[in-house]
């Protein structure tokens, strides 16, 4: 019994030392947290920088490298200026156009099943005209003369 108690009181020392060693390294932890976090610096768009149209910064930092910064609900926020453009450079490929005559009716797939509607063609906005000619395209080549009924020479009846 007494060995028994002995072991249980062992037991005990040893994870009271354990706690003690990890309540250090948590208090260590916090602290180097805390160091970290003061020494970040908030990000603020350079006074050299460029407005462009769409509302972001352009800046060129003293390395040559570009960036561009933007305004976010959230803080400034900075990317790499690669060059490449997001927008779409041709009409859209999923749009289909249908040809009623002084009417064109659009049909586009979407999640929520085919979405579809008809504009006037003297009403078409610049995305809806691409599509309508990138399917129709105007035929620019005169029409083929009528064919001659005549019979070839050779072969006129008598």
């Amino acid at each position: 019994m007494k060995k028994v108690i002995a072991v249980l009181i062992l037991i005990a020392a040893v994870g009271g030392a354990y706690a003690a060693d990890n309540g250090k390294a948590a208090k260590k932890n916090k602290t180097a947290a805390a160091q970290k976090t003061a020494t970040a610096q908030v990000l603020t768009i350079p006074k050299d920088a460029v407005q462009r149209p769409d509302g972001t910064y352009g800046y060129t930092d003293k390395k040559g490298k570009k960036w561009i910064y933007t305004n976010t609900p959230f803080g400034v926020s900075r990317f790499e200026d690669t060059g490449a453009t997001t927008q779409a450079a041709g009409p859209d490929l999923a749009t289909k156009a249908i040809d009623k005559g002084e009417v064109v009716r659009f049909e586009r797939p979407s999640p929520f099943g085919t979405m579809s509607w008809e504009k006037k063609k003297s009403e078409l906005n610049d995305g809806e005209r691409q599509v309508f000619e990138a399917q129709y395209p105007k035929a620019e080549e005169a029409p083929a003369a009528a064919p001659d009924n005549s019979t070839p020479a050779g072969l006129e009846s008598k």
